[in-house]
């Protein structure tokens, strides 16, 4: 069940969505730090370094 709910927040998030399931499949919840945080980074680098991340 949280293969399926990265696989959506993957895809919506514009990442590899596949990848990112096949990786909840293996390590279940444990997962879930390190997509939270790379999205995070994937959100700074296309906005830019000096870009706030909550700024309008």
């Amino acid at each position: 069940m949280v293969a399926v709910g990265v696989y959506i927040a993957a895809l919506r998030s514009g990442m590899q969505a596949m990848r990112w399931a096949l990786a909840a499949i293996f390590t279940g919840p444990l997962l879930l730090p390190l997509f939270n945080s790379h999205k995070r980074l994937t959100l700074r680098r296309a906005r830019g370094r000096s870009y706030g991340l909550f700024r309008p």
